[in-house]
């Protein structure tokens, strides 16, 4: 029988910070626990979609940190929520939930899950993720599971959490929270706001968030090894420009991929030729006088003509429509075209598959990476 009187507090002291770190995945599950607990109307929407039928309440059991040994393996399997009850039509069935928050999406873990139902009547398996690809790769792997699988982005919870909650505090509390916390539905840039920014300048923070999820969520394993450390990779809001920066030893040679939004200090046009307008982009940079400098633009000449053929403007050092000497190579492509994709993921994959496009050319045959390495401390 589901615990009439749920304690969010108590449940919420196992997961108490240990040596600093802020649990806060756990802390979601709990609270996200708490909601389908306390609001009936929520749980009655998660559960019909998931089991396409009502449930029983007085038969429904919602565990958190419930223990599974998993025989195949000798192993204790500690799944997320585990869900047991009986539908309306007298069919028991068996649910378990892994929750991601911040960490990324592994099938081995729901393989798992997977094989403590293998002997399960009606046995289903939630995925949930704030990860838009992680949720995407999920659903792709499906067919390898004997379960029935679903997958929800938390943005999909936070929708109908924010529409059911009228009648539950904490339910509204729990919106609140994912609202402040990132988690809850984005719009997706649309051209009307992106006119409206050109006049206003008021969405770089949706520039960020783009950056973010473009950094955090899509792989860069089309750049040199020296750019996909972690340590070097930080989105920043800067020059006219909010961009991922990929970041080299002592500068020289910094890519910057992202969004720029004023061409005041980059000094160049936007893709359309105008100067009020918002550009994909990729800039690598340099000293004016670095050594080493020459070769690199080199290796850079040699590849500008496959480059603009992936789409979009290039711009290199010593051309006359760069005016920012620091510049040694800017692609740019307007904003405006990706935006035909009518949600924020199919939006983030086309300007990556753009940025991959553009590095794949630069990068090809390991010349420019070659001459760049002038650029980095000996020893």
């Amino acid at each position: 029988m589901m615990d009439s009187n749920p304690n969010l507090f108590i449940s919420l002291f196992h997961w108490r910070p240990v040596e600093g770190r802020t649990p806060g995945e756990n802390f979601l599950t709990e609270a996200f626990v708490y909601c389908l607990r306390r609001n009936e109307m929520f749980r009655s929407w998660w559960l019909t979609k998931i089991l396409g039928s009502d449930v029983i309440d007085a038969d429904l059991r919602i565990r958190t940190r419930a223990s599974h040994l998993d025989d195949e393996r000798e192993t204790t399997i500690y799944p997320d929520i585990d869900i047991r009850g009986i539908l309306t039509s007298g069919q028991p069935f068996s649910l378990l939930v892994e929750v991601k928050w911040g960490a990324r999406y592994d099938h081995t873990q729901i393989a798992k899950y997977d094989r403590l139902l293998k002997f399960e009547r009606n046995s289903h398996l939630v995925f949930i993720s704030a990860n838009s690809m992680d949720c995407r790769n999920a659903w792709m792997q499906r067919h390898s599971l004997s379960a029935a699988f679903h997958v929800f982005e938390w943005q999909q919870i936070y929708s109908s959490l924010a529409t059911l909650s009228q009648d539950c505090r904490s339910s509204q509390e729990l919106v609140e929270f994912m609202r402040e916390h990132g988690i809850s539905s984005p719009e997706p840039i649309t051209q009307s706001l992106l006119q409206s920014y050109v006049t206003t300048r008021d969405f770089t923070k949706r520039l960020r968030r783009y950056c973010e999820k473009l950094l955090n969520e899509l792989p860069w394993d089309f750049l040199p090894l020296h750019y996909q450390d972690t340590r070097r990779q930080e989105v920043k809001d800067q020059y006219g420009r909010v961009a991922i920066v990929f970041s080299r030893h002592d500068w020289n040679g910094t890519i910057t991929i992202g969004f720029l939004y004023s061409n005041q200090d980059h000094r160049v046009k936007f893709a359309d030729g105008s100067d009020a307008s918002v550009d994909l982009m990729m800039r690598l940079e340099a000293n004016p006088t670095v050594v080493g400098r020459a070769e690199v633009v080199s290796a850079l000449q040699k590849r500008a003509s496959e480059v603009r053929q992936c789409g979009g403007e290039v711009r290199l050092a010593g051309d006359r429509d760069n005016q920012n000497s620091h510049t040694l190579f800017i692609a740019q492509r307007s904003l405006s075209e990706f935006l035909d994709n009518s949600d924020e993921t199919s939006q983030l994959l086309a300007m990556h598959t753009q940025i991959r496009a553009w590095s794949t050319v630069l990068f090809g045959g390991g010349e420019l990476e070659k001459a760049l390495e002038r650029f980095d401390p000996i020893g």
